[in-house]
């Protein structure tokens, strides 16, 4: 039971609200989701077979889909075989939803940061261990297309992150590359700004990347770890000093 205050006064309460009929709906598919009886990639029936099977309106049916799909369960394809799917599950789809309003916070793009350092220095050395030939390749084509990009006078951060991608596949960690990847994605923006913003700095961590992709081609991880570590140091005390001053500023 509630206490009340001091005073004999309760504390203000909100009235009960009757469940909305699609919020049922999303909880009755996310469960099918949990329990594995949905499984990702299988394509859900279509809203008038749904509706018809639950008894509700398509209204509602549409809503719930639409809820589902921005909370990053569902996904909707085009054309032929197209329809409404189950989304393969990652840490990317479930902060997804979250990532405008997280990066509204400058503190939390300070510690992405540092959590940006401690993931991708071990990507490095576990890279190094575990790369093929196919990896290398890949990772040479990632730093010619971010040369690329350069010499046409852009930023060069597609062929970036195609780097740091690569570099989380040849680890062979999947829960790390899913970490990587995600951190990659909410400090995008902060990346571009820096590189955009900084002359001379697209050519500088080119610079760092080929450095990064040779220990890695040798097999030396603790070359790599300790590469990849001074590379990211430098571009998060830069970014953190960015942040510093929009603070001053504002």
């Amino acid at each position: 039971m509630m206490s009340s205050n001091s005073d004999g006064k309760m504390p203000n309460l909100e009235p009960v609200k009757k469940i909305r009929l699609y919020e049922s709906i999303v909880k009755q598919i996310q469960s099918l989701i949990s329990s594995g009886q949905l499984t990702p990639g299988q394509r859900l029936p279509p809203e008038r077979d749904l509706a018809d099977e639950l008894g509700v309106s398509r209204t509602s049916i549409r809503e719930a889909l639409r809820s589902l799909e921005m909370m990053g369960y569902l996904e909707s394809r085009v054309g032929v075989g197209g329809g409404t799917f189950i989304k393969e599950a990652s840490f990317h789809n479930a902060i997804s939803p979250f990532s405008k309003s997280l990066l509204q916070n400058q503190d939390f793009i300070v510690e992405l940061l540092e959590v940006r350092l401690f993931l991708e220095t071990e990507v490095a050395r576990l890279a190094a261990i575990h790369r093929t030939p196919e990896h290398i390749e890949q990772l040479e084509a990632a730093i010619e297309q971010m040369s690329g990009e350069i010499e046409q006078g852009d930023t060069g951060l597609d062929g970036d992150n195609q780097f740091h991608h690569v570099l989380a596949d040849a680890a062979d960690n999947r829960v790390l590359k899913e970490f990587v990847r995600m951190c990659g994605d909410l400090l995008e923006v902060e990346r571009e700004e820096h590189l955009r913003n900084k002359q001379g700095e697209s050519v500088f961590a080119l610079g760092q990347h080929r450095e990064i992709l040779e220990a890695v081609t040798n097999g030396d991880a603790e070359e790599a770890q300790h590469l990849m570590r001074r590379h990211i140091v430098d571009i998060s005390d830069k970014i953190k000093s960015n942040i510093a001053q929009r603070k001053t500023n504002g």
